[in-house]
C-alpha cells in the first residue's frame, strides 16, 4: 500500500468520489482489470462503483479507454473522466495516440513498463505518485505472452488501498471463469496476480500541473480534412469491409484535378496524395488493402470518377469462395 492509499480513502470520507480513467490496447485486457478492481470495490461496505467502456475501435491493437467511478453512498455523477485522481495506462503504445495522464495535477499512476518510476516520471512529465510494473515480463513468464493486465490489477489494488487483494483476487478469478477459460490458464492468472504484487515500484514526486498535448495542426492535410486526429489507420480497420467487394483508384492519365474532396471525405485518412502549390491535393492512391471499409465516401465524392467498386472472389478473412 502506498502513501497516496491513506488521500484516497480521506477523499472518499469527505463525500469525494474517485475518478479513474485508463488507456490501453484493445485484446490487452484493460476492461477485464478495471472491472475486476470495480467489482471487488463494489463489495466493500458503504462504496458505490460505476465503470464502462470507451472504445475507438473493438479491432485488436486499437486505443481503449476504460472509466471507473467510487463514491461513498452512492455515486451521483455521471460524466466522463476529465480529472482523474488514478491513471492507469495499460500499455506504452497507447501513449503515442492519447495523453493518459491528460488533466492531472497530482495523481496516481499505474504503469505498464520496465521504466523505474523516477524514468515513467520523467518521460510522462507526472506529478504525484507514480508505480510502474513490468507486466509484460510477468505476463511472459506466467502466460507466455506479453499481456500485463493481471499484473496492473495486482499494482492498482496494493497501490490504491481501496480493495483488499485477497477480494481483487476472488473477482479476478470469478471473471475468468465465467470466461470458460481452461483451469490451468485461469491458475497460471492468478498465479501472476499473487506475484505481481511484490515486483511493483513506487516514486514520490511534486505535484505539478500535467502538460498537454498541443494540437500542431493538419500539416499538409487540406481544409475540412480531420484525418490527423484519426486513428483507424493504424489498426487495419479493413476487416469491417463489405465481403465481395473492394474499392480501387485508377488514374493513368493523371486527371486529379486536386479538388481534395476525397481526402477531406475519407473517414480513415488513407488517401494518398501530394501536395501541389499551383495544382492542390494531388491524389495518386490509397491504403485501402488494410484500412478501407468500403464506405464509398470517396467514390462519391470524386468528380472524376477516379475511384471505383469492384468485386473481388474472396471472403474478407482470406479464404476462396467455395464454388
Amino acid at each position: 500500500m502506498t502513501s497516496r492509499a491513506q488521500l484516497l480513502k480521506e477523499r472518499l470520507a469527505r463525500g469525494d468520489s474517485i475518478d479513474l480513467r485508463g488507456h490501453g490496447k484493445a485484446g490487452g485486457g484493460l476492461m477485464l482489470a478495471v472491472q475486476a478492481f470495480a467489482a471487488a470495490a463494489a463489495e466493500v461496505p458503504g462504496l458505490d462503483v460505476q465503470d464502462w467502456p470507451l472504445f475507438s475501435s473493438a479491432r485488436k491493437g486499437a486505443t481503449v479507454c476504460a472509466y471507473l467511478r467510487i463514491a461513498r453512498g452512492k455515486v451521483e455523477q455521471s460524466s466522463a473522466v476529465s480529472e482523474p485522481d488514478v491513471a492507469v495506462l495499460m500499455n506504452e503504445a497507447a501513449a503515442e495516440d492519447v495523453d493518459f495522464a491528460e488533466g492531472t495535477r497530482d495523481a496516481l499512476y499505474v504503469l505498464n513498463t520496465w521504466h523505474s518510476p523516477e524514468m515513467a516520471a520523467a518521460r510522462y512529465k507526472l506529478g504525484g505518485t507514480v508505480v510502474t510494473i513490468a507486466g509484460d515480463d510477468l505476463g511472459k513468464k506466467y502466460l507466455g505472452r506479453p499481456l500485463a493486465n493481471i499484473a496492473v490489477l495486482a499494482a492498482l489494488v496494493r497501490a490504491t488501498g481501496l480493495v483488499e487483494p485477497e477480494a481483487a483476487r476472488r473477482s479476478l478469478q470469478s471473471r475468468l471463469v465465467k470466461r470458460r477459460l481452461p483451469t490451468r490458464i485461469v491458475d497460471a492468472n492468478l498465479a501472476m496476480f499473487d506475484a505481481a504484487q511484490d515486483q511493483m515500484r513506487v516514486g514520490e514526486f511534486p505535484a505539478h500541473e500535467h502538460a498537454r498535448k498541443v494540437f500542431s495542426g493538419y500539416g499538409e492535410l487540406p481544409a475540412g480534412a480531420q484525418s490527423a486526429l484519426r486513428t483507424s489507420a493504424k489498426n487495419r480497420t479493413s476487416g469491417y469491409g463489405r465481403p465481395g467487394i473492394k474499392v480501387e483508384f485508377v488514374d493513368p492519365g493523371a486527371k486529379c484535378n486536386g479538388c481534395s474532396l476525397c481526402v477531406v471525405q475519407c473517414p480513415e485518412g488513407i488517401i494518398q496524395f501530394n501536395p501541389d502549390p499551383n495544382k492542390g491535393t494531388l491524389v495518386y492512391g490509397a491504403r485501402f488493402t488494410d484500412f478501407c471499409k468500403v464506405c464509398r465516401e470517396c467514390v462519391a465524392a470524386c468528380p472524376l470518377d477516379l475511384f471505383h467498386e469492384i468485386a473481388v472472389s474472396s471472403r474478407p478473412e482470406g479464404h476462396p469462395v467455395e464454388a
